[in-house]
C-alpha cells in the first residue's frame, strides 16, 4: 500500500530548515488525518536510533504552537526519552497510570511552549514513568486502549513515540488501538530490507501506515544507495507478566483537557 504522504525532516533542503521541515510534515499528516475519528499517530521506526522520539516531539510541538490540543504520549517503556526532548520529567507517567497507582489525569505534565508575544501556547506530555518488567504485556492490556481512547477524546492529536518495530513487539500491539502509524527512515543509514520488514510488520498487525518520513537528509543523498547496515544497540528484553494482573487493574478516571487557542498559523 502506497503511503498518503512522504516528508523530509532536519534540513530536508538547503532552501528549508528543520523548522519549516516539520511545519511541512505537520500539514501532511493533518490531510492523511482527514478522515480519521481518532487522532491517535504513533511515530516508530525500523531500528533505534533513526529519529523517531525527535521526530514526534518535533511534531507534537509544531502542532500545538498552532493552538492545537496536543498530547505528546512517550509508550516506549523500555527506553523513554521524549520528556528529555521536551523539558518533561519522569517521574511518573504511562506505567502509573496503567497500573492505576495514580490517576491519569495527575500523570499529566502541562509543558509552556515559546510562541509569539501575546499567544499562549503548550502541550500536554504524559511520559513514560518508572520502569516496568513487563512491557509488552502492559502495553497489549485493555487499559493502554481506554487510556488512549480518553486522551483522544479530548485532544485533537494524540503523538505517541513508540519502540523502534524490529527489536521488540511493543509497537505492533500499539498499532491496532491508533488511527495509524508514520514510520521514521535515517536517510544514508536505514536499509531497505530493514524499511520494509517494518512496513511488513505493521500491515500484518493491522496498523494503518500513514506515512514515510526521511530524518536526517542531506543534499545529495538521493543519490546515494541505502541498502547497507550499520551497528547498533538497543537492550530490549521482555520479561513474562503472571495472567490475573491485567484483571486486576482498575479503569483510568477521565481526563478533562483545557481548550487549545487554535488558528492557522504555520
Amino acid at each position: 500500500m502506497r503511503s498518503p504522504f512522504r516528508s523530509r525532516s532536519e534540513a530536508a533542503s538547503p532552501g528549508i530548515d528543520a523548522e519549516e521541515a516539520y511545519r511541512i510534515l505537520r500539514a501532511n499528516l493533518s490531510v492523511a488525518m482527514t478522515d480519521l475519528e481518532n487522532p491517535s499517530v504513533i511515530i516508530t521506526s525500523a531500528r533505534p536510533g533513526e529519529g523517531k522520539t525527535a521526530t514526534s516531539v518535533s511534531l507534537a510541538r509544531s502542532m500545538a504552537l498552532t493552538g492545537k490540543r496536543v498530547v505528546l504520549v512517550d509508550l516506549d517503556l523500555r527506553h523513554p526519552d521524549a520528556h528529555r526532548h521536551i523539558g518533561a520529567h519522569n517521574e511518573f507517567g504511562v506505567s502509573e497510570a496503567l497500573r492505576g497507582t495514580k490517576p491519569l489525569e495527575d500523570c499529566l505534565q502541562y509543558v509552556e511552549l515559546q510562541a509569539p508575544k501575546g499567544q499562549e501556547r503548550g502541550l500536554y506530555v504524559l511520559a513514560a514513568g518508572k520502569p516496568v518488567p513487563n512491557p509488552t504485556e502492559l502495553l497489549g492490556s485493555r487499559r493502554t486502549a481506554r487510556i488512549l481512547d480518553l486522551l483522544a477524546a479530548q485532544a485533537d492529536a494524540v503523538i505517541i513515540d513508540t519502540p523502534p518495530i524490529l527489536p521488540v513487539a511493543d509497537t505492533l500491539v500499539i498499532g491496532r488501538i491508533v488511527a495509524g502509524a508514520v514510520l521514521v527512515v535515517e536517510s544514508r543509514g536505514t536499509p531497505i530490507g530493514a524499511i520494509e520488514q517494518a512496513k511488513s510488520a505493521l500491515i500484518r498487525s493491522q496498523t494503518r501506515l500513514l506515512g514515510l518520513v526521511l530524518n536526517k537528509f542531506q543534499p545529495g543523498d538521493a543519490t546515494m544507495p541505502t541498502n547497507y547496515g550499520y551497528g547498533y544497540g538497543y537492550g530490549y528484553r521482555s520479561v513474562e507478566v503472571p495472567d490475573d494482573e491485567e484483571d486486576e487493574m482498575e479503569e483510568p478516571d477521565d481526563v478533562e483537557l483545557e481548550n487549545g487557542h487554535e488558528d492557522d498559523g504555520r
